[in-house]
């Protein structure tokens, strides 16, 4: 149990300090340079806990795999999608889109995501394009 407490921290603690969205596999490679390789079933497990316990998030954008954010202020994301880079648009409590709700409708969490290309792949060509 020790091991996944410890797994825990470690994994919250990569989160706080990056400036990314990782995907799982990029959180196994972080931990795994700093010494602390963990199975693919703990990794998932930990994070799962976590995301449950409100100190991560979980973003699922389009069809890639989850992403993950600690960044627990209110924000929005906005998503590349040529080369899936993910940025966080900070945003103020009280400052939500104008949305036509259904009629009693109590909303709770808002997770608006938008997508588009970034400045530096509208430079160039996609390096996966022809």
């Amino acid at each position: 149990m020790q091991g996944h407490s410890l797994q825990r921290h470690l994994i919250l603690d990569y989160l706080r300090n990056t400036g990314e969205h990782p995907t799982a596999e990029r959180i196994a490679e972080a931990l795994s340079r700093g010494g602390h390789a963990a199975s693919t079933s703990n990794l998932y497990r930990n994070l799962t806990i976590l995301v449950a316990g409100g100190q991560v998030r979980r973003l699922s954008l389009d069809d890639g795999p989850d992403r993950f954010d600690a960044n627990l202020d209110p924000h929005y994301h906005v998503t590349c999608t040529r080369c899936n880079r993910v940025w966080d648009v900070a945003i103020q409590e009280g400052d939500r889109c104008d949305l036509a709700l259904p009629e009693g409708f109590r909303p709770g969490v808002w997770e608006i995501t938008v997508r588009g290309i970034c400045a530096a792949c509208a430079r160039g060509p996609h390096p996966f394009e022809s």
